[in-house]
Parts: structure tokens; C-alpha cells; sequence
């Protein structure tokens, strides 16, 4: 676009077809803007054939000069701006539209404010085109704009710390927009579209019709307030699930009718797990006790079936209630984790002489399930007592050996070996330790075999097996 010469402005404006002078008085009135009126000739040259009294104070140019010389007001665009400036200008004299653009240029004082230029084309017979605009001063509103998109940002910025997305749907328009955070917590890439039905494809499909019936009971309830939430698993196209806490807000437009829906969605895969993890823990415990009941059960009712004094009675269940906390001991160590046989081992047996004991070093990779644990330390505890009355610890030189054998797979046999004891024959009824399993081992899938053999009494215990530490992925 050129700039023409200066002209000679002692033509009135309406012999030069000017703007409607309504107009221009009332944006000199209510200090809108600049009213002007342009001219362009064939060649693009332009000139001013009216600048308002508006001119002065918003550009240091009185409306005189400015008709005379046009430069004056438009060589105050800072030169970054005016390459955009002229091409809004041509593009609207070629297609005879209206002329609107927003730049920045140095205002009365020198300082820098955002204008737009704002014009509507008059052709004229001669060919010449007329702008009837306005230049109006858009600082404030464009500082406005620029402040809430930082503190928009700044908002985003504080709130996608807290591991919170954002989600808007535009119902009418069918419009789904999602940030960078919520892409990510549904696993979906920056450049990848969402819509609806993406997003219900992404939901889990134990959770997929909860969700959309739950959705129409919020859009469709007379007495709600278009505020929902909701807790769903969502399955991401790499297959990762997670749990997502979605809250959404209804907007509804004056017939009552869903117009736009927004709200947030936060991963709340951890919680969620825990909250299983815990559940399963007061499972085991409620288990476990149960078991535990069980077992002190049988030990008094076994203990007090072969006792004639509360003296007897009294030792013996101690004896037998301390093989119990001593494993379990273990397992709480443990934190509930599998216990190492090799430590039950040492516990149960550690009363009775260690040095009487024969152990395969094999059964140090052994390994116990927690509350198999505690079963196995009071059956080794009542083995080791039966063989100090009756069997190999009763003997100045005898002695126990703990060997593994052979077992099916996914189970562990050890065997319990009497040595050099005094000679064993089969009770003519089963003793305590035999029906201790029954109560025990039994439930977690262990049993015991016992041997009556002549040389020395035999058992073997046989249970699941579990897998060490650095094997179970």
C-alpha cells in the first residue's frame, strides 16, 4: 500500500462523499476513536479526506496535517506492525470487505498503544474506494486480555501440579477439548483428536455403561444441579489401567437443555490401590485370626485331655502358646511377607539343642508362606517335645534330621528323621501333633505323613511352594 502526497483538503467532505456525520460526531462525543474517512485510488495510494478533532490527542496529529499528509499518522505503526497493517488493508480493498486490524503505534506522548483500525468500503464511480472508519484505542482491553491469559496460565500452570486435568465439551457443537495433563492421564498423545465416543472407548468396560447412565441421570434430572463424579477405570491405547476421580459441571442454556460440560479429572491409581492392598490385609488378618482361634482351641483341648494337674496342664500350653508367638514373630518381622523355613526352623527347635539337629543345607531356599509360617513353627515345636519323651532327644545320643525330598511340582516335602532314639511302635490313637495339622497346615494345603518305623520315628510335611524373592516378577 502507498502513501499518497500531501493533498489540498479545502474540498468539504461531503463533495468528497464522507461518511454518515452522525456517526462522526458521536465517536467525538463519547471520546470513542478517531472518525476518519480514506480515500484509495486505483493505485493504492491513500489518503485521508477527513481525520476528527480525535486525531490530535490520540496520534500528536492535528486532523489538518493529517489530511494533508497521511504519513503523519501512519508512519507512528511501529515497523514490525505495518507489514500487517497494509495487507489487512489490501486484502479488504480486493475483496470489498470491511477493514479491521489491530496494531501497536506511538501515541501522542511517544508511548506505545494498541489501536485498530476498523473501516467499511464506499466504492465510487470514479473508481476510488472510501474507508468510513474509526481508530479506536484498544490498549486497556488488549492488556486486560494478555493479563487473564497469564493468569490463565499461571492457573493451569498451579492447578496441573496438583496432577489435575481439564476436559470441556461442547454439546451442541459436538466439540471435546482436553489439556496437555487429561491427554496424558487417558494416555493420549498432544495431536491426537478426542470425542466422545474416543472417550468412552477408553473407559474400562466394567465401567463404561455406569458411567454413560449416570451421566444422563445428572443431564436429565429435573431437580439437580448439572453437578457430577465419578470413579472409573479408564484402560490407555499402550493397555495401562488406571483409576480416574472425574467431576464435571452441566451448562444448561435457557430451554433446559445440556449446552456445555466441563470438569477435571485426577489419577487416582495409588489411592485406589491401597485402598485394595488394605482390604486384602484386613481379609488376612480376620483369616488369620480365625485360624488362630482354631488352633489355640485344639491346643487346649488336646493339652488338658492328657494332664491331671493344673501344674502340667499350665506347662505344657505355655510351651506350646510360645511356639506360636515365636512364629509368629517371625511373621510380623516380616511385615506378613513369606518367611524363610530355615529361620521357623531355628526358632521352633532352638529350646531343644540346636546341636542335636541335622539340617540339609537345601532347605535354606525354602521358603514358607506367613501363615503357613506360624503352623509350622508349633508342629515343629510338638515334634521336637514328642521326641524328648518319647523319641530321639530322650536318648544321650540321639538326634533329628531335616532333609528335603522329593515332592510334585509347585510343593516342598520335608522330612523330619528321628536318630538313634529308643525304639517307636504306632499309638493306638492319633497323638496331638498329627491332629494339629487337621487344624493348621491343612487349610493352606499342607499335610504330614507320619512313620512309626522301628529305628526311629519319621513324619513328612509336605505345602505349597514359594517362589524366592528375586524369582517372583
Amino acid at each position: 500500500m502507498g502513501l499518497g502526497e500531501p493533498q489540498d483538503v479545502s474540498a468539504s467532505i461531503d463533495e468528497l462523499g464522507g461518511g454518515d456525520p452522525i456517526v462522526r460526531s458521536a465517536a467525538d462525543a463519547t471520546a470513542l476513536g478517531m472518525a476518519f474517512v480514506m480515500e484509495a485510488d486505483a493505485a493504492g495510494a491513500l489518503r485521508f479526506v477527513f481525520a476528527g478533532p480525535r486525531c490530535l490527542p490520540m496520534n500528536g496529529v492535528a486532523g489538518e496535517a493529517a489530511m494533508g499528509d497521511a504519513s503523519l499518522v501512519f508512519d507512528r505503526i511501529l515497523p514490525e506492525h505495518r507489514a500487517a497493517f497494509d495487507a489487512a488493508e489490501a486484502k479488504a480493498r480486493a475483496a470489498l470487505e470491511p477493514f479491521d486490524v489491530e496494531v501497536a503505534m506511538r501515541g501522542a506522548d511517544d508511548a506505545v498503544r494498541w489501536r485498530r483500525f476498523a473501516a467499511l468500503p464506499r466504492p465510487q464511480p470514479d473508481g476510488k474506494l472510501l474507508w468510513d472508519g474509526l481508530e479506536i484505542d484498544v490498549t486497556e482491553r488488549r492488556e486486560m486480555a494478555a493479563e487473564l491469559i497469564e493468569q490463565r496460565r499461571r492457573l493451569q500452570v498451579a492447578v496441573e501440579a496438583t496432577g489435575l486435568g481439564f476436559w470441556e465439551w461442547d454439546v451442541e457443537a459436538g466439540k471435546v477439548v482436553w489439556s496437555e495433563r487429561n491427554r496424558a492421564l487417558y494416555g493420549l498423545t498432544a495431536d491426537e483428536p478426542v470425542t466422545v465416543q474416543r472417550y468412552l472407548e477408553l473407559l474400562h468396560p466394567d465401567d463404561r455403561e455406569r458411567i454413560r447412565t449416570g451421566f444422563i441421570d445428572a443431564r436429565d434430572g429435573s431437580d439437580g444441579d448439572g453437578e457430577y463424579a465419578f470413579e472409573h477405570r479408564v484402560v490407555t491405547p499402550a493397555g495401562v489401567t488406571r483409576w480416574i476421580s472425574s467431576h464435571g459441571h452441566i451448562g444448561r442454556g435457557a430451554d433446559g437443555k445440556a449446552r456445555l460440560v466441563v470438569g477435571t479429572s485426577l489419577d487416582i491409581t495409588e489411592r485406589k490401590l491401597a485402598e485394595e492392598r488394605r482390604s486384602l490385609l484386613m481379609g488376612e488378618l480376620a483369616h488369620r485370626a480365625k485360624n488362630g482361634i482354631a488352633i489355640l482351641m485344639a491346643i487346649v483341648s488336646q493339652t488338658a485331655r492328657g494332664q491331671e494337674t493344673v501344674d502340667g496342664f499350665l506347662e505344657i500350653i505355655m510351651a506350646r502358646l510360645q511356639a506360636m508367638a515365636d512364629s509368629q514373630d517371625l511373621v510380623t518381622a516380616a511385615g506378613g511377607q513369606p518367611v524363610a523355613l530355615g529361620d521357623v526352623i531355628a526358632k521352633a527347635l532352638a529350646p531343644f539343642g540346636r546341636a542335636r539337629v541335622e539340617q540339609d543345607p537345601a532347605i535354606a531356599e525354602v521358603i514358607l508362606r506367613g501363615d503357613m509360617a506360624i503352623g509350622m513353627g508349633l508342629l515343629l515345636h510338638e515334634l521336637a517335645t514328642n521326641a524328648v519323651k518319647y523319641g530321639a532327644f530322650a536318648a544321650p545320643g540321639g538326634r533329628v534330621a531335616l532333609t528335603l525330598e522329593a515332592a510334585p511340582q509347585g510343593r516342598v516335602a520335608l522330612q523330619w528323621r528321628e536318630i538313634d532314639g529308643p525304639s517307636v511302635a504306632r499309638p493306638d490313637k492319633p497323638g496331638f501333633g498329627a491332629r494339629l495339622l487337621q487344624q493348621v497346615l491343612r487349610p493352606q494345603g499342607g499335610e504330614v505323613i507320619p512313620d512309626f518305623a522301628p529305628d526311629g520315628f519319621r513324619a513328612r510335611i509336605e505345602f505349597p511352594a514359594v517362589e524366592p524373592e528375586g524369582d517372583r516378577q
